[in-house]
């Protein structure tokens, strides 16, 4: 269905990638209707094309149409992602899933492709049984039918969408899958052989879920379902409605890794709720996602975690930065970036998540923590359901502080420069980022000690101690002093803390694998290769197998024979 926004429209133009278009049919009057495709290099890494409707007759702006397309996708939709039974836990079925975010929905429908249209939508799915489909819609019919052609049995399920969501936000998934419900509005979809596992490291989506809801408004979705996705799936989450794609790299057996859905569960909010307007705005769906992620994390868990996070955040954030600038990218170090001609999948970074935080961070400091949680509730009671940017925000926060804090309004809204947080490039100023305690002290201490002396402190045995995110803040300081850092000092963190055989959490072996590689240490390097092989996520192969390839070679040898090992198998 299509709604006229003005008088005199003639044309429909949706957005399509390699779509095989077979008939266009004006189910008002039932005649075929006139279309053309139309090929642009606007985006020059991903192939796009405008598929343009002409209608048999002229709409007046609020009149409604109702177009039937007949199409098929093509093999190569960038959307559509074919798991190989090998790839799967199981090993005995394959696993199918879409990925749409920012700009490949396109690629499976044609649509407006954008965030800042949103839409309901019904979804029926037809598999072979026993395979389960999925869509991020709510369940409403499941049928078991015999396929007249083949007479094989085939399990039909039905979908509806009745809240309205960005094309990104489309998903479905096709794979042998059980369902274990965890809380009284949550639950986990997974290959039977891991979904005891994950239900247990998911357990406390429901306290997630209570404690956001205290600060916002009502949670609109009803239901929170994950779904376990098979090893190869590139990022930690992605916000489906209904349906959050999680990584299996987060089940570790300790929850460790749980803010991860803490996040996910922060997007039905801000990102589902509300919306980015276009990829220019990211950051409204990140660092809002961010900030209320933390503020879960601190409610939950305390303040040593809320605090080891943000550090965590400060020293993803600098690296990013860093990468920004060395490459000639600075643009992309801006809350607000110019991405024309570049996709959004480039620009979507840290910077997005990090510097958005920080943004908030400030203005709460500002106007005090209650006040900023009334915001919180203005804000997405008057765009929910809705896209905006960031302009629309800032008009919003000055009346609510114009409207809530009249006494200290002038002087509050004085202190904001606006521009120079949407505008300004590289770190920002006017906040505090450090995100210190005595703990991360001590882990600072500890890297410090081993860097500068090849040995471990007296008190070494206390990083045994240490939760996951100390461990990783251990790891990022010997990054960040990388230059620093010799054999020496890696010889003795291992003989002290066997980081190469003893380490389980990915976000610290990631880091420590890295730097084995960067320092030839031939210790970690013989267990990178089965690192990068037994995981997918972007977050832990990128700084391990493509930031250094070239300029190293054990490296470049171990990620060749890995691409062409998994060239094999598929």
């Amino acid at each position: 269905y299509f709604t006229a926004l003005a008088d005199g429209v003639k044309k429909i133009a949706l957005d399509a990638r390699d779509l095989k278009i077979k008939k266009v049919v004006n189910k008002n009057t039932g005649k075929d209707l006139a279309w053309v495709m139309y090929s642009y290099d606007y985006i020059s890494v991903l192939k796009n094309e405008q598929f343009v409707i002409s209608l048999d007759i002229e709409l007046k702006k609020g009149e409604r149409i109702e177009i039937e397309i007949e199409y098929a996708t093509s093999p190569s939709a960038t959307a559509i992602n074919w798991v190989p039974a090998n790839q799967t836990f199981g090993k005995d079925m394959k696993f199918m899933y879409t990925q749409c975010e920012a700009i490949h929905c396109r690629s499976i429908a044609p649509l407006q492709d954008t965030p800042g249209i949103k839409s309901t939508f019904n979804a029926t799915m037809t598999v072979e049984s026993p395979y389960v489909a999925i869509a991020s819609a709510l369940p409403v019919k499941h049928q078991e039918v015999i396929n007249e052609e083949t007479g094989k049995k085939e399990n039909v399920y039905t979908y509806m969408q009745k809240i309205p969501v960005p094309s990104y936000l489309l998903a479905m998934v096709a794979g042998h899958l059980e369902y274990k419900k965890v809380g009284q509005r949550s639950g986990v979809y997974a290959e039977p052989i891991i979904v005891n596992q994950s239900a247990y490291e998911f357990d406390e989506m429901d306290s997630f879920l209570n404690i956001i809801e205290e600060v916002l408004i009502p949670y609109a979705w009803g239901v929170y379902n994950v779904i376990i996705m098979p090893p190869s799936f590139p990022f930690g989450g992605m916000e489906n409605p209904y349906l959050t794609f999680v990584s299996p790299s987060i089940i570790i057996g300790d929850r460790s890794s749980a803010y991860v859905v803490a996040h996910e569960i922060c997007h039905s909010w801000f990102g589902n709720l509300i919306t980015n307007r276009n990829w220019t705005h990211f950051w409204l769906n990140e660092g809002f996602t961010q900030y209320s992620e933390r503020l879960i994390l601190r409610k939950h868990y305390g303040e040593n975690k809320y605090i080891c996070q943000c550090r965590i955040g400060m020293h993803d954030l600098r690296e990013s930065l860093k990468d920004f600038e060395e490459s000639g990218k600075e643009e992309c170090t801006k809350l607000f970036p110019n991405i024309y001609r570049a996709g959004p999948d480039d620009i979507m970074s840290d910077v997005a998540y990090e510097k958005g935080f920080l943004f908030l961070n400030y203005l709460e400091g500002l106007v005090g923590t209650r006040n900023f949680y009334k915001f919180l509730k203005v804000y997405l009671s008057t765009f929910a359901f809705k896209s905006l940017d960031a302009w629309e925000l800032k008009s919003t926060f000055i009346s609510f502080v114009e409207k809530y804090l009249p006494g200290n309004s002038t002087i509050i809204l004085n202190q904001i420069n606006w521009h120079k947080w949407y505008f300004g490039t590289g770190m920002p100023n006017d906040t505090n980022s450090d995100f210190l305690n005595d703990n991360i002290r001590q882990a600072l201490y500890m890297a410090d000690y081993y860097i500068n002396n090849k040995k471990g402190p007296e008190n070494f045995t206390l990083y045994k101690s240490f939760i996951p995110d100390l461990r990783q803040i251990f790891m990022s300081h010997l990054d960040t002093r990388e230059k620093d850092v010799t054999v020496e000092a890696l010889k003795a963190i291992e003989k002290d803390q066997n980081s190469t055989g003893s380490e389980t959490n990915p976000e610290v072996q990631a880091i420590w694998f890295k730097m084995g590689v960067l320092k030839k240490y031939s210790e970690a390097t013989a267990r990178t290769k089965e690192f990068l092989s037994g995981i997918g996520r972007m977050k832990y192969i990128i700084p391990v197998s493509y930031t250094h390839l070239r300029a190293h070679e054990t490296l470049r040898y171990l990620v060749c024979r890995l691409l062409l090992e998994k060239k094999k198998h598929n």
